[in-house]
């Protein structure tokens, strides 16, 4: 172990003695989780017309910045011009008890009559929920005046995480939407649950894969919630003759299939070779193409598992890795894992348990702490860390902020302040299952390169 190493073993054995010498006190220290409103701003900001109206105190525009310029480098929520897709009403506590009714009207008026907007949103702080006004109502009115979509998302920070914020803005417009008009086609599909949570080509080219993967098959893919189009794009579900759920959006899914009067087929997040053969396992034997989707597989297959033949013995095999982040992203993860032979050994859950019943499976044998507080937080980390040591940790920001004695990281999920993809580089499908090997055996390599660096000065005394 080089020195630097050892200093960072003794901060955390620090951290740990400091945490359980408190550990009969109640613990007051932040979740460890993003907030529900941010999963509204991800909705807002995958669709590049759609505006949003938050009735609450001005610092629902300073959240912007958890998106913007930090996790996606093309987004678009706020501008220099001054015409902010967020927009607030700067609502104080002196002006809880009068009605608000007019102004907001006003407000949802002036953004919706702007000639950029698609769509409105409107939500609610807690604050602002708990005295609020009839907020349907209010956005039916000003849609009549406009002839503009003007939906109401539910505010629910007091209950819910980003994921619900994001599932609640999707089944916000499933319910609101005019989606009469179908021309149903049993060969066309919709996906509606698709997490855009960012412009950048990680996205684009996971929507490029998953559309290949319904035209394997015979599939015109008629549209995806979301997928970074413009608000009228959204109505192209209710062409099609079959709805494709996703983790992310399972509520909206169901209801626009009861809307259109489509089918409804549940898919997982194909994220890893088991989903990806499952996708196309199911999609072939509902649409009577199995053989299409055999040899789509096959295909697949055949290109992939060549290039895996070195980095699975040389770069993964035996390995100890740790995830921190969303549960819809875990069963993938281990599958992917466990096929290079390495081990998950913990995941840290940054959701509410009730997102978890789909991921429980791939919890089995796996050390597992879902939506704690920083303090319970920090000292899992750090007991995880000390008992053995630890190769490869994947994670979203709140990953990357722990000392890691010699383990390489991977910023990955919701949200990714330090990695970006500015070219195509899915993680979703075959090519993205390859994309995402890759990626994790360049950070491993390069750990190895840097410790080898580290242990090299220290034997020549720091390089004096």
């Amino acid at each position: 172990m080089t020195s630097s190493a050892e200093r960072q073993r003794r901060l955390l054995e620090r951290l740990v003695a400091r945490l359980e010498a408190d550990a009969g006190e109640e613990d007051f220290s932040m979740r460890v989780a993003y907030p529900y409103l941010l999963g509204v701003y991800l909705g807002v900001n995958a669709v590049q017309d759609a505006y949003l109206v938050v009735e609450g105190p001005d610092c629902a525009y300073m959240k912007t910045q958890y998106i913007q310029g930090n996790h996606d480098w093309l987004s678009t929520l706020t501008s220099v011009s001054g015409y902010h897709r967020v927009a607030n009403t700067a609502l104080h506590p002196s002006r809880m008890t009068a009605s608000r009714e007019e102004p907001l009207r006003e407000m949802l008026r002036r953004v919706a009559s702007r000639p950029a907007t698609g769509g409105t949103l409107l939500t609610t702080m807690p604050m602002a929920a708990i005295t609020g006004a009839d907020y349907d109502r209010l956005c039916r009115e000003v849609a009549r005046e406009t002839r503009k979509d003007v939906v109401h998302v539910p505010g629910r920070s007091l209950s819910g995480d980003w994921l619900d914020g994001y599932d609640r803005t999707l089944e916000a417009l499933a319910r609101q939407l005019d989606l009469s008009g179908g021309r149903r086609r049993s060969r066309t599909v919709a996906i509606v649950g698709y997490l855009f949570d960012r412009n950048e080509a990680d996205h684009t080219a996971n929507l490029r894969v998953l559309r290949e993967m319904c035209e394997a098959l015979g599939l015109e893919l008629a549209g995806v919630w979301l997928s970074g189009g413009r608000w009228a794009d959204l109505r192209d579900v209710r062409h099609a003759g079959t709805i494709l759920s996703l983790p992310y959006g399972r509520a909206a899914a169901r209801r626009v299939a009861r809307r259109t009067g489509a089918a409804l087929v549940e898919l997982p997040l194909p994220f890893g070779l088991r989903a990806c053969e499952e996708w196309m396992r199911v999609l072939g034997e509902r649409f009577g193409v199995l053989a299409r989707a055999r040899a789509y597989v096959d295909r697949q297959l055949a290109d992939l598992a060549p290039r895996l033949e070195w980095p699975i013995p040389f770069s993964f095999q035996n390995r100890e890795v740790g995830y921190v982040g969303d549960p819809h992203l875990l069963p993938g993860f281990r599958d992917i894992v466990e096929l290079l032979g390495a081990r998950l050994r913990f995941a840290v859950i940054t959701n509410r348990p009730a997102h978890l019943a789909a991921a429980r499976p791939a919890l089995e044998g796996v050390a597992t702490l879902p939506w704690p507080k920083l303090k319970a937080y920090v000292h899992f980390l750090c007991r995880q860390l000390l008992e053995r040591e630890l190769h490869l940790l994947v994670a979203n920001n709140y990953g990357t902020s722990v000392p890691l004695p010699e383990a390489a990281v991977v910023e990955f999920g919701f949200p990714s302040v330090y990695a970006h993809a500015l070219y195509d580089r899915p993680f979703l499908g075959y090519p993205g299952l390859l994309a995402f090997v890759d990626t994790l055996a360049n950070a491993l390599r390069q750990n190895d390169l840097a410790r080898a660096r580290a242990a090299a000065l220290d034997a020549d005394g720091g390089g004096s």
